[in-house]
């Protein structure tokens, strides 16, 4: 069965050869553990693993290339040596080994062609057209063309032309042992220090005590064996039991320990993984103007030095623990990030890959902007407050515009992408300077927090129209609010009034408690009355005068307007308001002026007919009505005037008008005269001859017509 079985693996590893350089079979059977073959620079062993599993483990030197279980058809093919596993039993575990042959020589396709060498004898005995008898060392085999044959340890391979012969040699020793070495490990890759198992089992009914030792390292790295925790530098072997010991390795880099468990060498080869770097995204959808975190971890020991690359314009990508922005750390085990990119708001439609690198390797991800704000207007959103965060009205200044902020504080803005220097300020404050950059399409919304000026107050006043009568006087609450952070000391004036006006501030309407300066605390608000006095020949209509209340450093001005009503008349009562005069005569009369209240500048003028003569004496009078004397009010009664007329001799009979007008600053009135004209009986006589005479004439001329 075993000889049946042998000959079954021989032909699949020769059927899979057709048209390539022929193996050779050169050891074929069972080895057990602690059993070692020896083919050129290799050897085959069979280790028992702490769980009674058995491997087969192929070495080259002191490296381990291979090691696998012992598995019915597991096939190993390394660097032209060809294993093939068959069962393991207790005898053992069944092994092909087969290797390519070395190349020894060529022969023509002809009859007595001979090759000799190490002993063997190679020769062509017959040639047909498509085939070759050959004979090795006795031993007859036929080639066909592109066909090989193996006899022992000599391959023929023809192809029309030549026979190449080759050659392989024996397994060359056969050791054993009585112990194995077990580790599962050949090359690893670490980051920071490592500790490999080793498990070494005998085979011996005795106890034996073996020597562990680390032959060779890369110069800075630590290496040694442990047992239970504690370095040892040699181990016992029970009789037929096995011990686990660890290898403990420090790297610092990528290179090879070589050590001895007994006079078995091994080596395990390290490369040193340093820090790994772990990104979970690729690519990734994003609208224009995000921040994206990322999360990045990076694994294993050493130092890390981080290094953005290609960053596209106006892109910006940092790496940071949440704490600080990270260009150079260490990590010992795992250590989180957050890789932060900031993505324009005008970032261009598309894909936009951005790199970086990790100790120099590089990394990256692809950002595809599928919404961009290229070219949109930001909108900002500014709010005043005072430093208790209450809102404040105020103005602000950003672009070339100026914005009257709502009573809530706030005032919004279109703007341009770009940078900006913003000023924004309210009545009682320090205006504030800042410096924005706004980005396309970008919604922002600043708080400026603003601080009372040292010095700034607001005034009103309750009315800002007063009426006054002349003589009498009217008032209007003047209130100061301190809106500044220091006390300050006001003075109130009233300008624009004409001579003869006269004002006072004080703490009350009527003016009895003058005061000259108010004093007001920041924050706080006081008030005074201006008191605004007429004089009693005062004329009705009005006067624009200013309030002017001055701070230490601020002044303010209000408008008042005081409108004047004078209630004075005039009467006019004249003696004779008829009178009867002869042509060419004279006559005249008095004429009673008096006044309701004050009327001054009292002016006469008549209306008559032409030719007459007519005047009032005085023609003016300075001041009726009532008059002050000291604080008495006197009225001294009506007066009178003389109106003197003078009628022409050429005046017809008849009755005539005269009107007289008496007009004031305060008061006019005005009263008519009839005047009735007679003439004297000479003259009557005078007038009847002429009617006569015209009479006469009209009759003569009368006749003489009307003979004609």
């Amino acid at each position: 069965m075993r000889k049946l079985f042998g000959i079954l693996l021989s032909l699949v590893l020769l059927s899979s050869l057709v048209a390539a350089q022929p193996y050779v079979t050169v050891f074929e059977g069972r080895i057990t553990t602690g059993q070692t073959l020896a083919v050129g620079n290799y050897t085959i062993t069979v280790v028992q693993a702490a769980d009674g599993s058995h491997y087969l483990m192929l070495r080259n030197g002191s490296r381990i290339l291979e090691l696998k279980p012992f598995a019915f058809g597991t096939e190993i093919e390394r660097d032209g040596l060809k294993i093939l596993l068959g069962s393991y039993t207790p005898q053992g575990g069944f092994v092909v080994v087969s290797v390519k042959p070395d190349f020894i020589t060529s022969l023509k396709p002809e009859v007595g062609a001979k090759a000799s060498f190490n002993g063997n004898v190679v020769e062509v005995t017959a040639v047909g057209n498509k085939t070759v008898d050959v004979s090795v060392n006795g031993v007859a085999r036929t080639l066909e063309v592109n066909g090989s044959a193996v006899v022992d340890l000599i391959a023929l391979e023809y192809d029309g032309k030549e026979i190449k012969v080759y050659a392989a040699s024996p397994v060359s020793e056969t050791l054993s042992l009585n112990y194995v070495v077990f580790y599962p490990y050949g090359k690893i890759r670490v980051s920071g220090p490592v500790d490999i198992p080793i498990t070494i089992t005998s085979s011996s009914n005795s106890e034996m005590s073996l020597n562990l030792t680390v032959i060779s390292m890369p110069k800075g790295w630590k290496a040694s064996f442990l047992y239970g925790g504690v370095e040892v530098e040699e181990i016992t072997l029970p009789p037929m039991g096995s011990v686990t010991v660890t290898l403990h390795v420090e790297a610092t880099g990528s290179g090879t320990v070589k050590f001895s468990v007994g006079s078995l060498p091994g080596s395990i080869e390290i490369e040193a993984r340093g820090v790994e770097v772990s990104i979970p995204y690729l690519a990734l959808d994003v609208e224009a103007g995000q921040v994206l975190t990322i999360p990045v971890t990076f694994t294993g020991s050493g130092t890390v030095d981080f290094e953005p690359k290609d960053i596209p314009a106006g892109w910006n990508m940092y790496l940071t623990t949440g704490e600080y922005r990270l260009r150079s750390f260490t990590v010992s085990g795992t250590l989180a990030a957050s890789l932060v990119i900031e993505v324009p708001r005008n970032a261009t439609l598309g894909n936009h890959r951005l790199s970086f690198t990790v100790n120099g390797r590089e990394y990256g991800l692809v950002i595809n902007i599928y919404k961009t704000y290229l070219g949109e207007p930001a909108k900002l959103t500014v709010i005043l407050t005072d430093e208790s965060g209450n809102p404040v009205k105020g103005w602000v200044s950003v672009g070339g515009r100026n914005v009257t902020t709502s009573p809530t504080g706030a005032a919004a803005l279109e703007l341009p992408s770009g940078k900006y220097k913003l000023v924004a300020g309210a009545p009682g404050a320090v205006p504030k300077e800042e410096t924005i950059e706004l980005g396309d399409g970008e919604e922002k919304n600043i708080q400026i927090t603003l601080s009372r000026a040292p010095y700034y107050f607001e005034a009103e006043l309750q009315n800002d129209a007063l009426t006054v009568q002349a003589g009498g006087s009217a008032s209007t609450e003047v209130r100061i609010t301190n809106l500044g952070s220091n006390e300050d000391e006001y003075r109130i004036t009233l300008e624009g009034l004409e001579p003869g006006w006269s004002y006072v501030i004080s703490q009350d309407p009527s003016g009895a408690t003058p005061v000259g300066t108010i004093k007001v605390g920041p924050g706080e608000s006081t008030s005074a009355y201006l008191v605004v006095i007429a004089p009693f020949n005062v004329v009705s209509g009005g006067i624009n005068a200013r309030v002017i209340i001055e701070g230490k450093r601020t002044k303010v001005e209000k408008t008042l307007t005081v409108r004047v009503e004078n209630p004075a008349s005039l009467t006019l009562n004249a003696d004779y308001p008829s009178l009867t005069v002869k042509a060419g005569g004279s006559t005249a009369t008095n004429i009673w002026v008096d006044a309701a209240g004050t009327v001054t500048n009292v002016k006469f003028s008549v209306q008559a007919p032409a030719g007459w003569d007519v005047e009032v004496v005085p023609d003016t009078i300075p001041r009726l009505g009532v008059m002050e004397r000291g604080n008495v009010q006197v009225y001294p009664g009506p007066t009178t005037v003389e109106l003197r007329i003078k009628v022409p001799k050429s005046a017809p009979a008849g009755t005539y008008t005269i009107t007289v007008t008496a007009a004031g600053d305060q008061a006019k009135a005005e009263t008519v005269i009839t005047v009735r004209v007679t003439q004297s009986s000479s003259s009557a006589y005078l007038g009847i001859l002429l009617l006569v005479a015209v009479f006469g004439i009209v009759i003569w001329l009368m006749r003489r017509v009307g003979r004609r």
